[in-house]
């Protein structure tokens, strides 16, 4: 097995993904992390060694806020983009919850969406949405999301964004929040 070394200038917030349209098939390290990754060009993908897609930090992004969310309760995550070019059939709308972290992001539970979109010389906006259920066997540790739209005919160039910290999992362990003395005073 031949390592090779990602020889990218890839900014503050490069995707990786965007710039190694031309790579071939194999195991690779990334020089910012040390990381070791396998590009699929069929996927147009990078995966870490325990199966999940690495993403790239410039796409992880504290989230505005944080939901509480439990076993049975529902999620729904809502994406938006503009688009402009020729017509497109069967792009994919992706989103992900699950954990980011040293070996990329595992994604615990998939959702999809088949998006065409037609042809259009000005960026027209558009958004999209998927409702996950909580499973029972949720981890506390689910706490991410991510989302991405790539693929089609033609395919769209794959386009990613992220929040770490998303979600607060409750209801799998006794959980006690906002603890404090209310007050204090001589009787």
């Amino acid at each position: 097995m031949e390592l090779k070394t990602l020889a990218l200038d890839l900014g503050s917030v490069g995707v990786l993904q965007d710039r190694i349209v031309s790579l071939a098939a194999g195991w690779y390290i990334d020089p910012l992390t040390g990381m070791r990754v396998f590009y699929d060009p069929n996927t147009q993908n990078f995966y870490t060694l325990v199966g999940g897609v690495y993403i790239p930090l410039g796409y992880m992004n504290p989230a505005p806020k944080q939901v509480s969310i439990g076993p049975g309760e529902k999620l729904k995550i809502t994406i938006s983009y503009k688009y402009s070019g020729p017509a497109v059939s069967g792009a994919l709308e992706r989103y992900c919850v699950g954990v980011y972290g040293a070996f990329g992001f595992n994604e615990t539970l998939v959702g999809e969406n088949t998006r065409s979109l037609p042809a259009s010389t000005t960026p027209l906006s558009y958004t999209g949405s998927y409702t996950f259920t909580i499973p029972t066997s949720v981890g506390s540790d689910w706490d991410d999301i991510y989302c991405k739209i790539y693929g089609g005919s033609p395919g769209v160039p794959q386009t990613l964004f992220g929040y770490e910290n998303a979600l607060l999992i409750v209801g799998k362990q006794p959980l006690i929040s906002e603890f404090t003395i209310v007050d204090f005073a001589k009787v």
